[in-house]
């Protein structure tokens, strides 16, 4: 079995990963019902895995940085193993809340290692293709989970969800726990000081760059997906309108995902590509505030996504060319960090300015104004990272 055989396992444990954390999302009310519980109740069964992602990111990458096979294992254990212990008592609330909480305690062992798992299994021609597929696999598991939520439910109820929600779970748990055991390394490790890693990396100023740009881009989508209906509704736009609209993004985005990232990669147009992305957001938002036409919505989102979603891989591929291999799982975990704590601080405001709509879709065009600004802070093609400051170049850019 070949090593892409062998992503292709890891890529469905991050799938997994996602699935699980949004299942209950599309079937709020009706979950509520079953399990005797508030619609608040159930929307924090997905609400608390990006607050316990904060938490735990940066001890996950370190251990991963440390402890790669021990660290992936947990967290591929936690994706399959709670799965299928969601399938015990189904309907009982207390139940599912302490099982949620154990899954998004692993999600960021497995989402934090996409840069980890690729350095280490793939040589280095073959990464940013490996990033770009591993990364893709988060998009489409929100995705499935979004749109078979439902239609599982409507045919079967809670207990059908969970059921075919369980498969593939416990599929990836143990393809890529098989993985872990039975395929070496491509490269050896070395294995530096955590602690001293840790202080160097807070200290390089291009990681935080890297940090705002994934906090700004991931977190206009987050606060899209949760904010889109009732900012449309206020223009006549339903929910069944605003619901394919959305999808019609992250499809765009998927598509964008598999050809972007390693064309700039390639030609070295990183920084230009973040330019532009930003660019293109922040006049689509201004577009859509001035004219609400469908078509013209679902104009500007195809480009949005197209632009907006690759950033997730390109950032993850140029964090893994930045840092070496001891570091990667933490650094990793720092972007990631960043990225849902501005997330929430967005969905936050947000919230505050959603009537009237032209407010909402104002901040969301000033925000990606002010990720064009810190996209002109990343390094020109062809030369070392200056903005380095504690942390030395490893790699050339």
């Amino acid at each position: 079995m070949n090593r892409w055989m062998h992503l292709a396992g890891y890529a469905l444990l991050i799938f997994s990963s996602q699935i699980l954390w949004v299942t209950f999302s599309p079937i709020t009310t009706d979950v509520a019902k079953d399990m005797n519980s508030s619609v608040g109740g159930i929307g924090t069964l997905t609400a608390l895995f990006p607050i316990v992602y904060i938490v735990i990111a940066l001890p996950a990458g370190r251990w991963l940085d440390s402890h790669f096979r021990m660290a992936l294992t947990f967290g591929a254990l936690t994706v399959g193993l709670g799965a299928a212990a969601r399938l015990i008592f189904p309907f009982d609330y207390t139940w599912q809340l302490v099982i949620q909480i154990i899954l998004a305690v692993g999600q960021p062992f497995v989402i934090n290692s996409i840069s980890v798992y690729a350095s280490r299994y793939f040589p280095e021609k073959n990464r940013s293709l490996a990033i770009s597929i591993s990364s893709v696999s988060i998009f489409l598991g929100v995705i499935f989970a979004m749109v078979l939520s439902p239609l599982l439910y409507a045919n079967g109820g809670l207990m059908n969800v969970l059921i075919v929600f369980t498969i593939p779970s416990v599929i990836g748990m143990l393809w890529v726990t098989y993985t872990l055991v039975s395929v070496p390394f491509s490269s050896k490790v070395i294995i530096g000081n955590v602690s001293t890693s840790l202080s160097l990396l807070i200290r390089d100023k291009f990681l935080w760059v890297l940090s705002g740009l994934l906090a700004i881009g991931l977190g206009v989508f987050n606060t899209l997906s949760t904010w889109l209906e009732p900012i449309f509704l206020q223009y006549g736009i339903t929910g069944t309108l605003s619901g394919p609209l959305l999808a019609l993004m992250l499809v765009s985005g998927i598509i964008g995902s598999m050809i972007l990232p390693t064309w700039a990669i390639k030609k070295d147009l990183r920084r230009f590509v973040g330019i532009i992305t930003f660019t293109i957001a922040a006049t689509a938002f201004f577009a859509i505030a001035m004219w609400q036409s469908i078509l013209w919505i679902a104009f500007w989102f195809v480009f949005v996504g197209f632009f907006l979603l690759p950033g997730f891989p390109i950032i993850v591929d140029w964090t893994e060319k930045h840092f070496p291999k001891s570091q990667q799982g933490t650094a990793v975990g720092f972007v990631m960090l960043a990225s849902h704590a501005g997330g929430i601080i967005l969905i936050y405001l947000v919230k505050a300015f959603l009537t009237p709509p032209y407010l909402a879709l104002g901040i969301f065009a000033f925000v990606n104004i002010l990720g064009i600004l810190l996209a002109f802070q990343l390094p020109k093609p062809n030369k070392q990272t200056s903005l380095s400051m504690g942390v030395p170049n490893h790699k050339k850019m």
